[in-house]
């Protein structure tokens, strides 16, 4: 029976330590009947990004994912002798302009410029030359990462050479150093005849912008534009095509696509440029 009574104090206890316990959580805490918060798990991206090079929407400065090293290795192999490389920033229009570029394409190149020379250090710069392309703002995102570079190896140029170069509808002839006409060149003749073949069958139009590279005054430049577009105009024109389809404009020195700082550059930017229009059904 004492046995009995001494569990007695013992089981006192045990109530009054719930009891203070209860009063605790419900009335200091004012935690009686809540859930228990956990911290919320940890978020593992399993996905793996094989795009050598990205960048976000009106930043020029590129970020590199793990694939870049093997990429960037790979163009450094294929730069031999009597070749270019040639880095080709893309923007959209809609994109902020950085400080002292002329388009965000242009920074962007030139930032990848400068992190592969500092990469590979025994890199001749003069061998990397730097372009820009506007594209559709719908080919770029504003919330996630996009390719906005391109490389091509190329052959090195020969002096006061015209070349052509055609993407979609829209036709570049890259003119030599100061000059809005030479000597009649066949490759050009050959296929400005094929587009006015072309032209003859269709009711496209064709605007004709001359541009120029930095050399010379603003307005020198300005007419050594419109003389290039004016060029390809009459050649067209006696090629058949009706001066009505056909308008010219020059930009001159202000929208380069590539740095006017090298060679290479400055033959990029001297050029003409023809953009094809199909007729809009009424």
């Amino acid at each position: 029976m004492s046995k009995r009574l001494a569990l007695i104090p013992i089981g006192l206890f045990v109530v009054w330590c719930v009891v203070c316990q209860q009063w605790y959580v419900c009335h200091i805490k004012q935690a009686c009947g809540a859930t228990p918060v956990l911290p919320p798990p940890v978020q593992i991206d399993t996905a793996v990004d094989t795009r050598p090079i990205v960048f976000a929407w009106s930043a020029e400065e590129p970020e590199t994912r793990p694939s870049w090293g093997a990429f960037r290795d790979s163009i450094l192999n294929a730069l031999g002798d009597g070749k270019l490389l040639e880095i080709t920033g893309l923007y959209a229009e809609e994109e902020k302009t950085p400080t002292g570029f002329a388009n965000m394409g242009l920074a962007r190149s030139s930032m990848v410029k400068s992190l592969l020379l500092e990469q590979a250090k025994t890199l001749n710069p003069e061998l990397i030359t730097v372009t820009s392309r506007v594209v559709d703002s719908g080919n770029l995102s504003k919330t996630k990462k996009f390719v906005a570079a391109s490389f091509a190896i190329k052959d090195q140029p020969k002096d006061d050479v015209v070349e052509i170069v055609e993407v979609d509808n829209t036709i570049t002839i890259l003119f030599p150093y100061a000059k809005s006409t030479k000597e009649p060149d066949p490759r050009v003749d050959e296929y400005l005849e094929k587009l006015a073949t072309r032209l003859a069958k269709t009711d496209e139009t064709v605007v004709i912008t001359g541009h120029t590279d930095g050399a010379g005054t603003v307005a020198y430049n300005q007419e050594l534009g419109l003389a290039r577009a004016k060029h390809i105009q009459d050649i067209l024109i006696s090629k058949g095509i009706s001066k009505g389809r056909l308008s010219i404009e020059s930009k001159g020195e202000l929208m380069p696509v590539a740095d006017n700082s090298t060679e290479e550059g400055s033959r990029l930017n001297r050029r003409a440029v023809l953009v094809l229009h199909k007729k809009e059904s009424t």
